[in-house]
């Protein structure tokens, strides 16, 4: 079995912890810090949500790094409404007894990248201002960087930020921009696959061996967030948008991946901050991203749960 260092860059948030939770789970991965972004609540929220999940997940070893707290060029947004005043919805997590790691992402970011060099995968499940600050710091970085992967943007799909945009990418257009002009090997999972991914309550009937209190966090988060994607946006369950691109590390079948040029709309009242693809090749450019195009829903779900059954 291949192991694979990964950097998980995260705004916990509702389905953040439950990528944390499935990264946890996967023997395959080999966690190598948690770096925290502003974006579904403050970056102190995040962060104090980010170690008490590595208590419950038993991850105590990683390091948690705490990170931008606003964004490159935008007023600062988060999205209480959506993951509740401190993040994870209605679960209530005991407070953490882990320290944070005594510098900012950025420096664990670029530190682990030199001591790694061409080993380690960025899971980037936020607003992407760590990444780009990193970036902008040392763009040596760029080549040593395996891969970076990405749930982020929407192509087809409605935005759930603006009718056109993704929240990832809203909270911070123009670090996302950085990010796919930087030339990474960049996979991004979009919301025309994610929100094909419906978690309900059945599925949380079927986590029978996972410790009681996985469950009990998993349901109580969820319980907030089905709430939210019914009164919103009439959707039954929720979608859980970045386990899915946590789950494509370990089992890439998951989806399918189509070679575009993606652009990043950084002004405009209606499409700010739109992920843009060339599907036909109009604009002549040479393709920059991956993007997962289709998924297989029924072999997520049942990734999932199976993996969480292990915790």
């Amino acid at each position: 079995m291949s192991i694979q260092r990964i950097i998980v860059d995260t705004d916990p948030g509702i389905d953040d912890a439950l990528a944390i939770l499935l990264l946890a789970a996967s023997p395959e991965i080999s966690l190598q810090a948690i770096t925290v972004t502003h974006g579904n609540t403050t970056v102190e929220k995040c962060a104090s949500n980010a170690l008490q999940l590595v208590e419950l997940a038993r991850l105590t070893h990683v390091p948690v790094a705490l990170g931008a707290s606003t964004p490159l060029v935008r007023e600062l947004g988060i999205a209480e409404e959506t993951h509740g005043d401190g993040g994870l919805g209605y679960a209530v997590l005991p407070r953490s007894s882990t320290q944070l790691y005594p510098k900012h992402a950025v420096d664990l970011i670029i530190h682990l990248i030199h001591k790694y060099p061409n080993e380690i995968t960025m899971l980037c499940i936020g607003p992407m201002t760590n990444l780009a600050l990193a970036t902008r710091r040392d763009p040596s970085i760029v080549p040593l960087i395996k891969r970076v992967v990405s749930m982020a943007g929407t192509i087809h799909y409605p935005g759930n930020a603006t009718p056109s945009s993704e929240y990832n990418v809203f909270c911070d257009p123009h670090a996302y921009d950085i990010v796919v002009r930087a030339g990474f090997d960049l996979t991004v999972v979009p919301l025309d696959v994610t929100y094909q991914c419906l978690f309900q309550k059945s599925h949380i009937a079927r986590m029978t061996t996972a410790r009681p209190e996985i469950v009990k966090f998993i349901e109580d988060a969820t319980r907030f967030y089905m709430e939210f994607h019914d009164e919103y946006q009439n959707i039954d369950g929720c979608a859980i948008n970045d386990p899915l691109a946590a789950a494509i590390l370990v089992r890439p079948d998951l989806v399918e991946l189509l070679d575009y040029h993606m652009t990043v709309e950084l002004s405009g009242k209606h499409a700010r901050a739109k992920t843009s693809v060339d599907h036909f090749k109009a604009m002549g450019f040479a393709p920059n991203t991956k993007v997962a195009m289709k998924v297989n829903v029924e072999g997520f779900m049942d990734f999932f749960i199976e993996r969480i059954n292990n915790l």
